[in-house]
Order: structure tokens, then C-alpha cells, then sequence
């Protein structure tokens, strides 16, 4: 798998973790003290995430970022 296959791979399990726990896009820049316009970026590929980023994003949704590139990676 490509570097930007596996990086949309982490996205949109980060979009579907966010989905199927109700939350917002604008929920979820608040909890990150970011704007909506931040996470709709994130999600639509037009933003990339640092490993900061992405540790503190996965866990602002409420799933670990460990396991979740685990699964990524599993994916692949």
C-alpha cells in the first residue's frame, strides 16, 4: 500500500470512529480547540496530520490511536 493510501485508510476510520460515536465536526473542533473548518480539512484529505495531530485527534473521538493504525495497518 501506498504512503496516501495508508494515510486515507487512517482518515476514514478516523471519520468513521467519529460518525458512529455521534460526533460533529464541529463538536470535534471544539474538543480539539480547532475550527470545524480544521476537521472538515482533516477529512477530506486537503490537510495532513502530524503524529501529534493525529494522537491528540484519535483520542479527542475517544478511540485509541494505537489500535487504530494497528487496524490500518492490518488493512493493508
Amino acid at each position: 500500500m501506498s504512503p496516501a493510501a495508508l494515510h486515507r485508510r487512517i482518515i476514514a476510520l478516523l471519520v468513521e470512529a467519529r460518525r458512529s460515536r455521534r460526533i460533529t465536526q464541529a463538536e470535534l473542533g471544539r474538543r480539539l480547540g480547532r475550527s470545524t473548518s480544521f476537521v472538515f480539512r482533516v477529512e477530506a484529505g486537503a490537510r495532513h496530520l502530524d503524529v501529534a495531530e493525529f494522537i491528540l485527534l484519535a483520542r479527542a473521538i475517544g478511540v485509541d490511536p494505537y489500535e487504530l493504525l494497528m487496524q490500518a495497518d492490518q488493512d493493508a
